[in-house]
């Protein structure tokens, strides 16, 4: 699968609820994240993910088959 991002076109993608740690995800423009961890939600529709960016954790929650971009190894 691939998705389309802003300021850099195509790039590979996987469902979020297949997001592992230490993945190294993808956004638009290019801006990189590791993923440090990975809880699944009461609903269990979705995830939280704590990622690194530029050295600061932040939480994002994704929906388990939101396709995000990663960089392959």
């Amino acid at each position: 699968m691939k998705i389309h991002l802003q300021g850099i076109g195509e790039k590979p993608a996987k469902p979020a609820k297949e997001i592992k740690i230490g993945d190294v995800l993808i956004w638009n423009f290019g801006e990189k994240s590791i993923v440090k961890s990975i809880t699944e939600t009461k609903s269990g529709k979705s995830i939280n993910i704590l990622e690194d960016y530029d050295g600061k954790i932040y939480k994002r929650r994704l929906l388990k088959n939101t396709l995000v971009a990663y960089e392959e190894n």
